[in-house]
C-alpha cells in the first residue's frame, strides 16, 4: 500500500484493541454484516490455510468476497466458544492470535482451532488482512505452559530496545543455504528454558506441539534443515509491542527429498525477557510443506 495516497490511520492503540474484541466477538456470535463493517470496502484477505477440507486457502479481494466466504463457513460451521490470547499493536497496526472451538453442523465433530491475524488499516477500517490458522493435536501432559495471564499483566523487561529485537530476529532467520540455520546464535539468543510451540497437529507436521528447553529446538531446527534448504527469507509485517514481537515471514524451501520448491508463509509471535527469548509460538503454511513433501492429503 502506498502510505502518500492513502489517509493516515485515525485509530489510538486502545482503539484498535477495543476494534479487535469486536471484530471477534461478532465473528463468534454470527454477526458477520456488522463485522464486516470495520474492513474497507476493497479489504484484501490473505489465507494462509494449514487444513484441506475446512477452510480454503486463497486471497479474496473486496468486503463482498470476504462476507461470501465466511457466510459459507457459517453454513458448515457452528462458533462454540473463543479467546483472543496475544494482542500487539504498533503503528496503527495489530497482530492478535486466539483460540476457538467449532462444531461441524452436518457431522457434529467439534474441532479447536489456533488462529493468528496479522491486520493493517487505512484510516479507521483494515485495508488488508493476513490470516493462518491450524488444528493442534493434544497437550502433552506436564509440559510447562506459555505466558500465564499474570505474566501478560506483569511482563518482565525485554532488556533490549526494538532495533536489537528486529536485529535479533532477522538475524536467526536468515542464513546461507550452505552453512544452514547457526545453532550457536541459538544457544545465545535463545533461554535455556524458552518454551516454543509448533502450532499444528503431530499426524501432518512431526515436530508439531509444545517443546521446552533450547536443545529441543535445536533438535528440531537441525531436523528441518535435514528436510528442506532453506533458499531464501523475507520478514514482513513486523510489530514490536513491549517485549513481544510478531511478524510474517517468506521463506522459500526446497525438499531435499522430491526437490520440490514452495514458498511457505510463517507467522511467529516471539518473547523477549532480559535479553533473550523466553517463547516462540509459530504457524506455518502446512498445505505447502505437504505438497513438497509429496504428502498431501484431505484431513
Amino acid at each position: 500500500m502506498d502510505g502518500a495516497t492513502e489517509p493516515p490511520n485515525r485509530l489510538t492503540s486502545g482503539e484498535i484493541r477495543r476494534r479487535l474484541e469486536e471484530i471477534t466477538r461478532f465473528r463468534l456470535t454470527g454477526q458477520l454484516e456488522r463485522m464486516v463493517e470495520h474492513f474497507s470496502p476493497d479489504v484484501i484477505v490473505h489465507y494462509n490455510c494449514t487444513q484441506v477440507g475446512l477452510f480454503t486457502p486463497g486471497i479474496w479481494r473486496g468486503r463482498a468476497a470476504f462476507l461470501a466466504n465466511m457466510r459459507l463457513t457459517e453454513e458448515n460451521y457452528e462458533a462454540l466458544e473463543g479467546e483472543i490470547t496475544e494482542v500487539l499493536v504498533e503503528n496503527g497496526n495489530a497482530a492478535l492470535r486466539w483460540r476457538t472451538c467449532w462444531r461441524h453442523r452436518g457431522t457434529g465433530g467439534v474441532y479447536t482451532v489456533e488462529m493468528a491475524y496479522f491486520l493493517k488499516w487505512r484510516g479507521d477500517t483494515v485495508a488488508e488482512l493476513h490470516e493462518f490458522l491450524d488444528y493442534p493435536g493434544p497437550l502433552a501432559i506436564g509440559r510447562e505452559k506459555l505466558s500465564s495471564y499474570e505474566e501478560m499483566l506483569r511482563p518482565r523487561t525485554p532488556g533490549l530496545d526494538r532495533a536489537e529485537i528486529v536485529r535479533r530476529v532477522n538475524e536467526l532467520a536468515n542464513f546461507a543455504p550452505s552453512r544452514g540455520p547457526d545453532i550457536e546464535l541459538i544457544r545465545k539468543y535463545y533461554s535455556p528454558d524458552i518454551v516454543c510451540e509448533f502450532v499444528g497437529h503431530r499426524a501432518r507436521i512431526p515436530y508439531a506441539g509444545r517443546h521446552v528447553g533450547v536443545e529441543a529446538v535445536i533438535n528440531i531446527v537441525r531436523g528441518i534443515n535435514v528436510d528442506f534448504e532453506q533458499l531464501n527469507n523475507e520478514l514482513s509485517d513486523i510489530l514490536v509491542d513491549d517485549g513481544r514481537l510478531a511478524c510474517r515471514r517468506t521463506v522459500k524451501w526446497r525438499h531435499r527429498g522430491t526437490g520440490r520448491r514452495g514458498l511457505v508463509e510463517l507467522a511467529e509471535f516471539v518473547r523477549f525477557e532480559d535479553g533473550l527469548i523466553v517463547e516462540l509460538i509459530e504457524y506455518r503454511d502446512s498445505v505447502t510443506i505437504l505438497e513438497m513433501q509429496g504428502e498431501l492429503k484431505v484431513w
